[in-house]
């Protein structure tokens, strides 16, 4: 089990957001290793951001070639905190839980519920690119294209 906590800064007229820190906490039954546990948290971390502000693979549809891929780099990353809560695990050998997987699950949700908070505006996509908020921030009436609103669209 885990949760992700994330605190974003969000300019709605660039339609960017700012990660400022990302708070990942997991019961990892017995911590064994602490600096090796909070390296894998990082690294969770790493990849949910990625997932929730950057990674959209495009394809070119005649040849099928990938056109981009945006990794999330150590530039794209805020201040990250990994916390462990013990409760050790009475079926494993050590006591120990899962700490591969589950700290990617929750940071996009959290980076996604953050937006939604300082915004008012809940976004139902992956990855939250400007190009998304720009089109649900139109749509909730935040911001507002003049060059359609001259078309009459």
């Amino acid at each position: 089990f885990g949760c992700t906590f994330a605190d974003v800064e969000v300019d709605i007229a660039l339609c960017k957001v700012k990660l400022n820190k990302i708070i990942n906490v997991h019961d990892c039954g017995s911590l064994i290793n602490p600096a090796l546990a909070e390296a894998q948290v990082h690294g969770g971390m790493s990849m949910a951001i990625g997932y929730g502000m950057s990674e959209q693979l495009l394809f070119d549809e005649k040849t099928g070639k990938p056109l981009n891929y945006k990794l999330s780099t150590f530039m794209d990353h805020p201040h990250l905190e990994a916390q462990f809560v013990e409760n050790p695990e009475p079926t494993s050998p050590f006591g120990t839980k899962a700490l591969g997987e589950p700290p990617a699950c929750s940071g996009a949700p959290a980076i996604r519920n953050a937006i939604l908070n300082a915004t008012g505006v809940a976004i139902d996509c992956t990855p939250i690119t400007p190009h998304v908020l720009f089109a649900e921030f139109s749509k909730a009436g935040l911001i507002h294209d003049s060059w359609n609103e001259k078309e009459g669209n």
